[in-house]
């Protein structure tokens, strides 16, 4: 049975494209290099932020780790003050972490976001339905690598034998996978395809709110 719930942020719970987008974009113009699109975004995100800015600074032509960490700074700065513009849960996911909090699952974050933007953006849109955030820090190895969810799992009374990783990219599946949960689950609706989800290991894939709440309890629709 599943009582405890791991999920990504981005691309799972928050529709987060446009303002990382937004953002990154602004800290790529201070420099002077050109702007990326959304659907880039979308391919570049998932490693974490320093991934990220380096794939979109490679992408203007160049390598140079000083103007990375420049950009990498200035992004984090800018989206760490203002991370709620243009930013919404998916449909459905306000109910699904409300129920899943008054039935009495416990749920947790483990995103490779940095954690300070991480836990507003939780703060604001889930209050206090989820109980612990753990994002991208200086001394943590980010997702694939069990380590931080573990923890995370373990700070919230849990095993991994009584819980899911939710997630909507490869990164987030064989986190799960790494980890031993009991189920990884990929959802459909995020930055990556069905596909890649599958290949990556998911137990089952799920497109809208309601099929997640069933595999949760292990319920068929």
């Amino acid at each position: 049975m599943i009582k405890y719930v791991l999920f990504d942020l981005d691309g799972t719970l928050l529709s987060t494209l446009p303002t990382i987008t937004y953002h990154l974009n602004g800290a790529l113009s201070a420099h002077g290099l050109g702007k990326i699109t959304v659907e880039n975004t979308r391919e570049y995100i998932g490693n974490g932020a320093r991934k990220l800015v380096t794939r979109a600074v490679n992408r203007c032509g160049v390598d140079d780790e000083a103007v990375i960490s420049a950009v990498l700074s200035d992004y984090n700065r800018a989206y760490d003050a203002d991370p709620l513009p243009k930013t919404e849960p998916y449909d459905g996911i306000t109910a699904l972490v409300d129920r899943l909090h008054a039935e009495g699952f416990k749920l947790g974050v483990v995103t490779n976001k940095p954690e300070p933007t991480a836990k507003k953006l939780i703060s604001h849109f889930f209050k206090d339905k989820i109980s612990i955030v753990s994002g991208g820090r200086e001394g943590i190895v980010l997702k694939p690598d069990p380590t931080e969810s573990l923890s995370v799992l373990a700070d919230m009374g849990g095993v991994p034998s009584e819980c899911a990783f939710v997630g909507d990219t490869s990164v987030d599946i064989l986190t799960g996978k790494n980890m031993g949960a009991a189920l990884s689950i990929g959802v459909t609706w995020g930055f990556r395809s069905r596909e890649e989800l599958l290949c990556a290991g998911a137990d089952v894939t799920v497109d809208d709110a309601e099929s997640l709440y069933a595999s949760l309890k292990g319920e068929r629709l």
